[in-house]
């Protein structure tokens, strides 16, 4: 193992042990936070003093952190894959597609696999949204009061529809990509065909077609963004935040 490969796998180590320490460190003083806001409900959870002494036992980590980023400067130790263009399996894809003349049956059945899959993960993860629609338009589930506990019961009623959602955009963007190199190799087998054919590939290239997700994604988030605005007039939230913000503005001038 040369220089290179030890010093890029202690740091990922030491930055492992470091996300590990300082999630172990804030629920630490969560559990604390709690046990004393219980017996005195004024109290704060998290506070600066509270958060240095968590930090100290991380300081010789970071501190070595810093002295094995300065080795690799000093060595000329980098990542020679970091200006090299990103392999993106869909431009590859859309480009060499482009070089033929009549697709074959394996493409076209590969192209409509990835439109299914496309609007199955969309589908999926609409159907997730509307449970949590459901809850943040119930006004009954944001009682005043104390905020924590609304705050944790909004996490843990949200919070696995979210995951649950993305999982599904996740598996369905994995099983895309695999059907489009599927796509990718069938469309090198039909250009070699066409060329021991005799049949001339397509002179100018197509240009690549816009990524659907991607403007999907941006209406299905304002259509989120909407939904959730109009959910939070209709709780209440909209009236009470603006209460709360006559109140500070006129107590800052001295008005109240």
């Amino acid at each position: 193992m040369n220089r290179k490969k030890v010093l890029l796998t202690a740091q990922s180590i030491l930055c492992a042990v470091l996300v590990v320490m300082l999630v172990m460190a804030a629920l630490g003083i969560y559990r604390e936070g709690l046990a004393l806001k219980a017996a005195n409900p004024l109290s704060w959870i998290y506070t600066s003093e509270k958060a240095a002494a968590a930090l100290r036992p991380t300081l010789p980590l970071i501190a070595l952190g810093l002295v094995l980023t300065a080795v690799g400067l000093v060595l000329g130790i980098r990542d020679e894959k970091a200006e090299k263009g990103v392999n993106d399996t869909e431009c590859l894809r859309d480009l060499t597609v482009a070089r033929v003349a009549a697709a074959s049956a394996e493409m076209n059945a590969e192209r409509a696999k990835q439109k299914r899959l496309l609007y199955g993960g969309w589908a999926v993860f609409a159907l997730c949204m509307v449970p949590i629609l459901l809850y943040v338009s119930n006004g009954e589930h944001f009682p005043n009061g104390d905020l924590e506990p609304v705050f944790l019961a909004l996490i843990g009623h949200v919070l696995p529809w979210i995951a649950l959602g993305l999982a599904a955009l996740m598996i369905s963007t994995v099983l895309q990509e695999k059907s489009m190199q599927r796509e990718l190799e069938a469309a090198k087998e039909q250009i070699k065909l066409e060329k021991n054919s005799g049949v001339q590939p397509k002179a100018e290239r197509k240009e690549a077609k816009a990524r659907v997700h991607v403007r999907t994604l941006r209406v299905v988030l304002l259509v989120l963004a909407v939904a959730l605005i109009v959910a939070g007039v209709f709780n209440g939230s909209a009236r009470d935040v603006f209460g709360k913000a006559v109140k500070i503005c006129t107590e800052c001038v001295g008005l109240g």
